[in-house]
C-alpha cells in the first residue's frame, strides 16, 4: 500500500484526471406516480381502484394484523437507472418517497419513534405510556408469500392466502418486513402482539407550504408525507440496492395509529391518516405517490459514488468493518463486512480509480 505522502500526491494528480475522464455515472429519476399503489386492507373489495388508502392499526383485536390498513406503492426504475450491474454498484445519493394526506385535521403529527411497548395493552406489565399524540407514519420494505414477488404481485392480485376469509390474520400476500443483512425477513404485521423489536426503513416528516409542521399539531389536507430512504439501516439499504438492480422498488406505508370506532371511524371518528392514491383526481395536481432518486452507478468499493476508491471510501469502510454486521461494504456478498472484504477493498484502494 502507498505511504501517506505518495498516496496524497497520487490522489492530487489522479483526481484531476478523474474529473474530466472518469466520472461515475449519476442517474436522476423523478416519478410523479407509481406503477401500482394499492390499499392493503382485508376488507378492500376494490383492489387497485380505490382513490384513497386509510392507514391504521387494529391493536389487540383477535383475527386482525396489528398493521391492518397499509398502502403498497411500487415504482419501476429500469428505464431510468440501468439494471443488472450488481447490488454494490448502486450508491444511493438521494431517495425520497412522498405521499399526501387526503383527510383534514384528523390526526396529529408525530415525527419521532415511539417505543413498541407504547402500543401494548395498558394491562401489559411491559406497557409504556406514549408521551406524544398519535403515532408516526412509517415505511417498510415489502415481503411476499404464497409464491408472489415484486414482479408478480399486481394491484388486483389476491390480498392473501389461507385463511381466505377476512380479516385473515398473518395471511396477506404482501407484508411489511424486518430484514437482516442476509435479506431474511420477519413479517411485522403483528409486531405488537409478537413483541418483535425492530424499526422501519424510515419515519415520515410532514411538510406544508410553510415547511415542516410543528409536532403535535393537527395535520391539514394536502400535507406531504416525506420519507428519506437513503439514510437507513444497513439491511434496508441493501434492499434498496437490490431493488435498483432488479428495477422494481416496492414499499409499504403503515402506522400503528389505532382506529377509533372501526376502520370507517364509527362513533369515535377518524383519528388516522388517509392517503391519496394515483387513482384519485388529485393525483393529476401532484398529490399522488412520488419517488425521487439520485443514484451513482460505479464500482463496488467506491462507496460514495465519485468513481474513486480513496480515503473517503476508506473511512466509510472502517466504520462498517468495525461494526461487522453492516452489509453496506460487503464486497464478497456473505452478509457481513469482515477480513475477506478488507482484503478485496485494499486492492481497490491501491488502484484508486474505478475500472
Amino acid at each position: 500500500m502507498f505511504n501517506t505522502a505518495t498516496r496524497a500526491a497520487l490522489l492530487t494528480s489522479l483526481s484531476i484526471f478523474a474529473s474530466s475522464n472518469s466520472h461515475a455515472q449519476v442517474f436522476t429519476a423523478n416519478y410523479g406516480q407509481p406503477v401500482l399503489d394499492r390499499w392493503m386492507y382485508p376488507f378492500n373489495f376494490a383492489a387497485g381502484a380505490e382513490t384513497r388508502a386509510s392507514l391504521f392499526a387494529a391493536l389487540n383485536q383477535p383475527g386482525f394484523d396489528d398493521r391492518d390498513g397499509e398502502l403498497l406503492v411500487g415504482f419501476d426504475t429500469g428505464n431510468d437507472i440501468p439494471t443488472g450491474k450488481g447490488r454494490l454498484s448502486y450508491k444511493i445519493l438521494k431517495a425520497t418517497l412522498s405521499v399526501f394526506v387526503e383527510n383534514d385535521a384528523a390526526f396529529s403529527y408525530d415525527p419521532t419513534p415511539d417505543p413498541l411497548a407504547s402500543s401494548y395493552a395498558t394491562s401489559d406489565p411491559q406497557y409504556i405510556a406514549d408521551t406524544d399524540p398519535s403515532k408516526p407514519i412509517e415505511v417498510w420494505p415489502a415481503g411476499y408469500r404464497n409464491g408472489f414477488s415484486a414482479e408478480s404481485f399486481l394491484e388486483d392480485s389476491p390480498f392473501g392466502g389461507a385463511p381466505t376469509v377476512p380479516p385473515a390474520q398473518g395471511a396477506r400476500n404482501v407484508y411489511p418486513v424486518l430484514l437482516d443483512n442476509y435479506q431474511a425477513g420477519v413479517d411485522v404485521s403483528r409486531q405488537v402482539r409478537d413483541k418483535v423489536p425492530g424499526a422501519p426503513m424510515a419515519l415520515a416528516k410532514l411538510f406544508g407550504d410553510s415547511g415542516e409542521l410543528t409536532p403535535g399539531t393537527l395535520v391539514p389536507q394536502g400535507t406531504e408525507v416525506r420519507f428519506a430512504l437513503g439514510n437507513t439501516a444497513s439491511a434496508n439499504y441493501v434492499y434498496l440496492q437490490n431493488a435498483l438492480n432488479s428495477g422494481r422498488l416496492r414499499l409499504l406505508v403503515t402506522t400503528l395509529e389505532p382506529t377509533s370506532g372501526g376502520p370507517g371511524g364509527g362513533t369515535g371518528g377518524i383519528t388516522y391518516p388517509r392517503i391519496y392514491t394515483r387513482e384519485n383526481a388529485a393525483a393529476a395536481l401532484g398529490y399522488g405517490p412520488q419517488l425521487a432518486l439520485e443514484v451513482a452507478v460505479t464500482c463496488a468499493a467506491d462507496f460514495d459514488g465519485d468513481n474513486l476508491v480513496d480515503d473517503t471510501d476508506f473511512g466509510f469502510f472502517v466504520v462498517t468493518y468495525n461494526e461487522l454486521i453492516d452489509a453496506r461494504c460487503d464486497l464478497n456478498g456473505d452478509g457481513v463486512t469482515d477480513d475477506s472484504d478488507f482484503t478485496q477493498f485494499v486492492v481497490a484502494y491501491d488502484n484508486l480509480l474505478c475500472d
